[in-house]
């Protein structure tokens, strides 16, 4: 993604609420400062990131020419990616550089000096293949479980979960929190919220409570509850600031 916005002009917030996406990102051009409001702290993230799962709102302040490539992963294949468990990624936005071998460090200057956005997505994609190629991993049941419950969080309890994943409770519970940092139980809350906030975003016309019961939720006020925990707004405020962010002022996304 690519925003360039004028010199003397005010860039707008980019709100991101509380998901479970897991990301490796290359920032090519410009800088990111991250204020988190749980903690009223101001971060600037590393020029190559790893992003874990967010369990609250983050609010990114970008410079006025800014190109990032962000790569995403499938649940649980970031920790393969990484050969690492991520239970010390969770709410962390990781210097790619300290935890990869240099060749993550010689890709990215390849990126600053790339002729095209096409040519920057051709290194991405060299360098995640050859990675990819020297890793020995199994691709296990439990992946397929995770891969489905964004999607299907209605459907799934934390029986069904291990069943499917051919393991016990216990069992399934510990692999989980390996895999992606956090418990089933959280993991699947997140996705319904987010569920819940692009259902609004996608249907502006339709209301609170219809997107709530089409999200999984029993009710509405069930609903305003977690935006309060992983948006810090309720749902109504969310959907406002992101209006405002930079892709939707430039009407590129």
């Amino acid at each position: 993604m690519h925003f360039v916005f004028d010199e003397n002009s005010a860039i707008p917030v980019k709100p991101f609420p509380a998901s479970t996406l897991q990301c490796l990102i290359f920032y090519i051009k410009g800088v990111v400062t991250t204020y988190i409001p749980a903690s009223g702290k101001m971060i600037t993230l590393p020029r190559i990131a790893v992003n874990g799962s967010l369990t609250s709102r983050l609010d990114y302040t970008i410079s006025n020419d800014f190109l990032i490539l962000s790569v995403a992963f499938h649940s649980c294949a970031l920790s393969k990616f990484l050969r690492l468990p991520l239970t010390e990624f969770v709410d962390e936005r990781v210097d790619a550089e300290a935890i990869l071998n240099p060749e993550i460090h010689r890709t990215h200057q390849r990126m600053l000096n790339a002729t095209s956005y096409e040519n920057i997505i051709q290194i991405a994609e060299e360098y995640l293949s050859k990675r990819i190629l020297n890793l020995k991993t199994d691709f296990l049941p439990i992946d397929k479980v995770a891969a489905l419950i964004p999607d299907n969080t209605e459907f799934f309890t934390i029986e069904k979960m291990a069943s499917e994943a051919c393991l016990s409770i216990s069992q399934f519970e510990r692999k989980f929190i390996q895999l992606t940092g956090i418990t089933p139980k959280f993991f699947t809350r997140i996705c319904r919220f987010y569920n819940a906030y692009q259902l609004k975003d996608r249907y502006p016309k339709s209301d609170w409570l219809s997107i709530a019961l089409k999200a999984g939720y029993y009710d509405y006020q069930h609903l305003v509850k977690d935006f309060k925990q992983f948006a810090d707004v309720a749902p109504h405020s969310l959907l406002e600031a992101q209006a405002k962010a930079p892709e939707r002022i430039l009407g590129i996304g």
